[in-house]
């Protein structure tokens, strides 16, 4: 349901307006508000063991890189749908797991569970990696690795 009232917000900006800049991402982090990177470093200072799905993929997106995307495709004046997220892929399991080895001081293991495992209600993708060539080509740019992204969130 959140995936296709999205979709039906961005069908009417599509019908409604010439003059239109929707840009879609995922995994979003950053240093204000809640995101996923700070929930695995509270779980990991109270919790020996966190249970994360291995059966999702996508890419975290650094709200930092992503900010610079959107100045980018506002400064070229281009208009459209765009996918702007960091580049590569990987599992929430395998973003935890990363989490966990730039971090210091936590000894937490991560445990890899499918998400049937978990009984969450909201139905999520296995695949939901972005396709982000449009954003390259219109500003010759191409985004960084999400690896690059999650290092430089532990040392902004």
């Amino acid at each position: 349901i959140y995936g296709e009232s999205k979709l039906m917000g961005e069908h009417y900006v599509e019908r409604y307006l010439d003059d239109y800049l929707i840009i879609r991402t995922q995994w979003l982090y950053g240093k204000h508000g809640p995101n996923f990177v700070e929930t695995i470093l509270t779980l990991a200072d109270k919790m020996p063991r966190i249970e994360v799905v291995n059966d999702q993929t996508g890419c975290p997106t650094f709200t930092i890189d992503l900010s610079a995307a959107i100045q980018h495709l506002v400064e070229r004046k281009v208009r459209g749908i765009f996918h702007v997220s960091n580049q590569g892929a990987c599992s929430w399991y395998e973003f935890a797991l990363e989490i966990v080895h730039l971090s210091d001081d936590t000894r937490a293991e991560i445990v890899p569970v499918t998400s049937k495992a978990l009984n969450r209600p909201a139905r999520r993708p296995s695949f939901s990696v972005l396709d982000c060539r449009k954003f390259q080509g219109a500003t010759g740019r191409a985004m960084r690795s999400w690896r690059e992204g999650l290092r430089d969130y532990f040392y902004w």
